[in-house]
C-alpha cells in the first residue's frame, strides 16, 4: 500500500474516534485526544502531531463561535481578561514548544493524559455559587491555559472548566464558555507566533489538518444526533482509564 494512502487511512481511523469520543463527552473544541492519536497510532513526530491539531483546534474553535455565538455572548464583558492573557500565553507557548526537546513533549503529553483521565473520572460539575471569586483571577487561568494550548496543542478545558466550575464557582455552561474563550483565543494566537517567527506550516500538514478537521466534525455532528447521558457516561469511564494507560506509556516512551 502506498505510504500516503496508508497514512491517510491511519488518519481516517484517528479522527472517527476523536469525532465520537469528543462529541460524547461534549468537549468541542480541546481536541488533544488527536494529538495522543496521531503521536501513538499514526506514528507521526510529536511536534507535526501538535502543528496537525493546533489548527484543527483552531478551526474548531471558528465553528463553535458561529454555532454557539449565544453561548460567547454570555461572556462578552469577561474578554478583555480572558482574551489577552490567553492569547499571550498561547504565544509563548507555542515558542517554547517549537524550542523544548521531543522527549520533554512526549513526557509532557503523556502527563496531562493521566491528568485528564483521572479529572474525567472523579471531578463532576458543581452548581452555581453566589459567592464567586473575584473576575480577575480568570486572567492566570486563561494565561496558564493559553499556554499549555500553544505547548501542546491541548487547550487544558478538563481541568479549567473545574477551575472556572469549582474554585470560581460559576455555573458549568458559563465555565465550559470561558474555557473556549480562551482556548479559541489562544490557538490562533499559537499559530500567529509560529508563522511570525518564521517556521511556516507545511502545506501537507495544513491539508492534513483540514481532512482530519472534516472528519473529526461530521463524525462529532452525526453522534450529537443521537447523544444521551448515558452515553457520555459509558464513553467517560472507558475513555478515562484509557487515557491513564496512555498517558502513563507515552511517559514511559519519553524517559527511556
Amino acid at each position: 500500500m502506498p505510504p500516503t494512502l496508508l497514512l491517510l487511512i491511519k488518519i481516517l481511523v484517528a479522527s472517527l474516534i476523536v469525532g465520537f469520543v469528543t462529541a460524547s463527552i461534549r468537549s468541542w473544541v480541546d481536541r488533544f485526544f488527536l494529538v495522543i492519536l496521531l503521536t501513538g497510532l499514526v506514528g507521526l513526530p510529536i511536534q507535526r502531531s501538535i502543528a496537525i491539531n493546533l489548527v484543527v483546534v483552531a478551526l474548531a474553535a471558528l465553528m463553535m463561535a458561529l454555532r454557539q455565538s449565544g453561548v460567547l455572548k454570555s461572556v462578552r464583558e469577561d474578554w478583555a481578561i480572558l482574551v489577552l492573557p490567553a492569547m499571550l500565553g498561547g504565544m509563548l507557548g507555542r515558542l517554547l514548544g517549537l524550542q523544548i526537546p521531543t522527549r520533554t513533549l512526549v513526557v509532557a503529553l503523556g502527563a496531562y493524559a493521566v491528568l485528564a483521565g483521572l479529572r474525567m473520572a472523579f471531578i463532576k460539575p458543581l452548581p452555581e455559587r453566589d459567592d464567586k471569586v473575584h473576575p480577575a483571577w480568570q486572567a492566570p487561568v486563561a494565561f496558564l491555559f493559553g499556554g499549555l494550548t500553544g505547548l501542546l496543542s491541548a487547550g487544558g478545558k478538563p481541568f479549567s472548566v473545574p477551575i472556572y466550575n469549582w474554585a470560581m464557582g460559576h455555573h458549568p455552561q458559563r465555565a465550559y464558555a470561558l474555557a473556549s474563550v480562551g482556548v479559541t483565543a489562544a490557538a490562533w494566537s499559537a499559530i500567529g507566533v509560529q508563522v511570525g517567527v518564521g517556521i511556516p506550516f507545511a502545506a501537507a500538514d495544513l491539508v492534513l489538518a483540514a481532512y482530519a478537521f472534516i472528519l473529526v466534525t461530521l463524525t462529532a455532528l452525526a453522534v450529537d444526533r443521537f447523544w444521551t447521558p448515558k452515553l457520555n457516561s459509558v464513553v467517560t469511564w472507558i475513555i478515562a482509564p484509557l487515557l491513564v494507560l496512555v498517558g502513563i506509556r507515552f511517559v514511559m516512551m519519553g524517559l527511556a
